[in-house]
C-alpha cells in the first residue's frame, strides 16, 4: 500500500503542504520578525495548529496565504503571552521592592544627582529623541529593537544614538573628569 493511501486526505494535503512551503514560510517569517531564529518554531507551530485544526482543510484554495495568516495569529498570540508576562514580571519586581523599603543612602542619593548631572553636561546638545533612547537603553532596560519600536526608527538609527551619547560621555569624562565620581 502506497504512503498516499494510508493517509487520510487531510493529512495528506498537510503532508503536501508542508514539503511544499516550510522553507517558504519560515524564510518569509524570518524576514519579518524581530528575532529571525523564532522563524523555524513559529512555523512548526503554524503547522501543529494545522493539523489539530477542525477547518476543513481540503477547501484551502491558497495555502501561502493560509499559512501566512495562521502563523500572523500565532504571533500575535505569543506577544499577548509576552506583554502579560512581563507586566506580572514587573507587578513583582515592584512589589518586591515595595516589600523589601528599597530606600537610597545620602551617599547614593549624591552620587546618582553627580550622574544626572554628568549626563545632563555630556548630552545637552542631542535632542530629545537621542536622549531618550539612551535612557531607555542604560536605566530602563529596553533592548535596542524596543527602543527603535518605541522612538519610531530604524534599529541602525538608534544604534547610533546610543552610540553618540557614548561617545559624548567620554568626551565629558575627559573635559570633567572631577564631575562624576562613581
Amino acid at each position: 500500500m502506497s504512503a498516499s493511501l494510508s493517509h487520510p486526505p487531510e493529512q495528506q494535503l498537510i503532508q503536501e503542504m508542508y514539503l511544499a512551503h516550510h522553507d517558504w514560510l519560515q524564510h518569509w517569517l524570518s524576514n519579518r520578525i524581530r528575532y529571525p531564529f523564532n522563524a523555524a518554531d513559529l512555523v512548526q507551530d503554524t503547522f501543529l495548529k494545522l493539523l489539530q485544526s477542525n477547518q476543513k482543510i481540503l477547501a484551502i484554495q491558497e495555502p501561502r496565504a493560509y499559512l501566512v495568516n495562521m502563523a500572523k495569529n500565532l504571533l500575535i498570540d505569543k506577544q499577548r503571552r509576552y506583554r502579560l508576562e512581563k507586566t506580572y514580571l514587573e507587578g513583582l519586581r515592584q512589589q518586591y521592592e515595595n516589600e523589601a523599603g528599597w530606600v537610597l543612602s545620602t551617599e547614593q542619593l549624591e552620587q546618582t544627582i553627580d550622574l544626572l548631572e554628568f549626563l545632563t553636561l555630556a548630552l545637552q546638545g542631542t535632542s530629545v529623541t537621542v536622549r531618550k533612547a539612551f535612557l531607555m537603553y542604560y536605566f530602563e532596560g529596553y533592548n535596542q529593537s524596543e527602543i527603535a519600536e518605541r522612538i519610531g526608527k530604524s534599529l541602525r538609527a538608534t544604534q547610533a544614538y546610543l552610540a553618540e551619547c557614548l561617545h559624548l560621555c567620554y568626551c565629558a569624562k575627559q573635559k570633567y573628569p572631577t564631575q562624576l565620581e562613581v
